[in-house]
């Protein structure tokens, strides 16, 4: 950033890093003095952007203060990469500053540096003319403990979790084949682009809502929890994404605002966090009821892929044609077995098997009446000879008697007899009557 002195003289312009003011002479005189304004001193005057940018580098090479200093700040955005370096953003609450840790070094360094973490860098400042970016060279890392961003983090998340926002009973289902879908993230950037790319290659059939609302900065927040006022009041969104492309810690710092994720858990419509890149985690992505990694991902997630769709169609409909070709197979062997049967070949056939199966039923309910019937009968001349046996007057002709008193009373003993009572005798060709003495 090169700034301009407000006064007449322009002589001594001011170069700004990282907060720090370094001044250098540009020339001894003042550029838009009318003597000087001849071709051959603007060709010695006027400097290339290459030569100013190599001129700010040997300054800052010159400096003793840029080329040894201890730096204390929170690490943010922190990649190690493949090759063994590891680049990341070393700030405060003023400002922050691009760092370099070069292999050689990082394997000197007693911890694994992560965001978030406080640290202290031993390095020096350089300058890269190509693209005129200031950065960090670190050769040495302290731990320093952990920054207060971070811990602001650990401390809502917790606070959150305890309340019960990121419990998975709460979240919501997503649609399968969703109508409308509401996408609240900037106009402008690069996201938008890929959610209706996505959208328009996998899914065409949905309508897509674009709710503008800012993604960096102070009053994002804010603007974020308007935004899903806005996307509940239209009350025809089947699902709604909230996106962001990368960034840093700080750039992605409006989603871990308390606020935002208390809307967020309040939002009755299926809401999918797509915050940076898939080691970025935010607030919103626990509260929400589904993070995606990537904004195109949460296009994935949201959407079905209508190819597939037409795939499985395809598949009932070739399922639903094969059974009903075998029903057809079936009802046709049935048909053909009907027709080949005597029912409709010898219909008197069947008439004449009918009728003698009536007679063979009439005859054997004859037979079995008639059986039923002598056995009856044996049973009742059985009980005629018992009643005929057990008859009283046969037991008076074997020459009993039967005696009874006046009253017709039967007299089983002697004992209980009164003189002078009169008796009945009863025998089998008649009775007589006699006195007790």
């Amino acid at each position: 950033m090169l700034k301009m002195s407000a006064q007449a003289d322009y002589s001594w312009p001011r170069f700004y890093i990282a907060g720090s003011f370094y001044t250098f002479a540009v020339s001894e005189f003042s550029l838009f003095d009318p003597a000087f304004l001849t071709e051959e001193n603007l060709a010695d005057a006027v400097m290339s952007v290459g030569d100013l940018n190599q001129h700010i580098k040997s300054v800052l090479s010159s400096d003793p203060i840029a080329s040894d200093l201890a730096v204390s700040g929170e690490i943010s955005n922190f990649k190690h990469h493949s090759s063994g370096h590891c680049y990341f953003s070393l700030k405060d609450d003023r400002a922050q500053i691009r760092c370099t840790m070069w292999r050689s070094s990082v394997a000197k360094l007693s911890f694994r540096p992560s965001d978030g973490d406080k640290v202290l860098c031993f390095g020096a400042v350089d300058f890269y003319t190509a693209r005129g970016e200031t950065n960090l060279n670190v050769r040495e890392m302290h731990f320093a403990g952990q920054g207060a961003l971070f811990e602001a983090f650990e401390r809502l998340k917790a606070e959150l979790s305890q309340e019960g926002l990121f419990d998975p009973e709460r979240k919501k289902t997503l649609p399968v084949l969703p109508r409308k879908i509401g996408v609240i993230t900037s106009p402008t950037g690069a996201v938008i682009r890929d959610i209706l790319n996505v959208l328009s290659r996998r899914y065409p059939l949905a309508t897509v809502v674009l709710i503008p609302a800012a993604v960096q900065g102070f009053s994002a927040s804010m603007d974020l929890v308007r935004a899903l006022s806005f996307a509940e009041a239209l009350g025809d969104l089947d699902v709604v994404i909230m996106a962001r492309g990368g960034g840093s810690a700080e750039d992605l710092w409006c989603f871990n605002d308390e606020d935002l994720a208390r809307a967020a858990a309040n939002f009755p419509i299926p809401l999918v966090s797509a915050i940076g890149h898939e080691t970025d985690f935010t607030i919103l992505d626990f509260v929400a009821d589904q993070r995606a990694p990537t904004p195109s991902a949460a296009a994935e997630i949201v959407a079905p892929d209508v190819s597939q769709l037409l795939g499985y169609i395809r598949g009932l409909k070739l399922r639903a044609a094969q059974t009903a070709a075998g029903d057809f197979r079936l009802a046709r062997q049935k048909l053909e077995f009907l027709r080949r049967s005597r029912a409709l070949s010898q219909p008197q056939f069947l008439v004449d098997e009918a009728r003698e199966h009536v007679l063979q039923l009439k005859n054997r309910a004859r037979e079995s009446f008639e059986c039923d019937l002598r056995v009856q009968r044996q049973k009742l001349d059985g009980f005629c000879a018992q009643l005929h046996a057990l008859d009283p007057q046969r037991v008076l002709e074997r020459g009993y008697a039967a005696v009874f008193d006046e009253n017709g009373a039967a007299i089983s003993s002697a004992k209980g007899l009164k003189r002078g009572q009169i008796l009945r005798i009863e025998f089998f060709d008649g009775s007589v009557e006699v006195r007790v003495k």
